[in-house]
């Protein structure tokens, strides 16, 4: 992300970019850290964008399907707010740094699913094998059991299947057989995350 801004471009507010890409504000802050789109820090430390970049992304992406990241991250904040974490056992096991890393590869793999329903011609085993070795070694990291990684990816897994329903549920125009794409998708990944943490066990 740049620190500066660029002389005779035009800038857009954190929540305006947001808006006109129908993403979440934390997908637009993580698409500025990879570089996606460019930004700057004004010196009080708020976002700015490019508007020349939000407009071609606007072009490029895919506006019913991202209504599944929506979806999704109220589903998670529903069950954060709500209490159903603090009820599972393996819940306790999370420090806050795992906690994080939890809510980013969360944020990873809707994007990445979105991307996979958008084209689903496209290979895109070698992203999903990524993502399952990304959740393996956070597991390993916080030395957290297979059993207690499993039930962790199972409970996102069903706010995903849940946000898919809604997005059926709505009418949102999508692909016809979204839910056993997703479902295929899901379990893609689980199956690189067990097959790494199995390698190293």
């Amino acid at each position: 992300m740049r620190k500066t801004e660029d002389a005779g471009a035009t800038w857009l507010g954190l929540e305006e970019a947001a808006r006109r890409l129908d993403v979440h504000p934390a997908t637009l802050r993580d698409w500025a850290d990879r570089g996606r789109i460019r930004a700057f820090r004004t010196p009080g430390g708020h976002r700015r964008f490019s508007e020349e970049d939000v407009n071609a992304l606007q072009v490029q992406s895919t506006p019913d399907l991202s209504l599944l990241m929506h979806a999704t991250v109220g589903q998670a904040r529903l069950a954060m707010n709500g209490g159903r974490l603090a009820g599972e056992g393996w819940y306790a096991q999370f420090d806050e740094a795992t906690k994080a890393g939890q809510r980013r590869l969360g944020i990873d793999l809707v994007e990445l699913l979105v991307a996979y329903l958008g084209d689903r011609d496209a290979d895109w085993s070698p992203q999903i094998t990524g993502l399952g070795e990304r959740y393996a070694a956070l597991s390993r990291q916080a030395g957290i059991s297979l059993g207690a990684s499993l039930r962790a990816f199972h409970l996102f897994e069903g706010l995903v299947r849940s946000s898919v329903g809604e997005l059926a549920a709505a009418r949102v125009p999508a692909p016809a057989d979204l839910d056993q794409s997703a479902a295929w998708f899901l379990n893609e990944v689980r199956v690189a995350m067990v097959e790494s943490l199995s390698k190293e066990g």
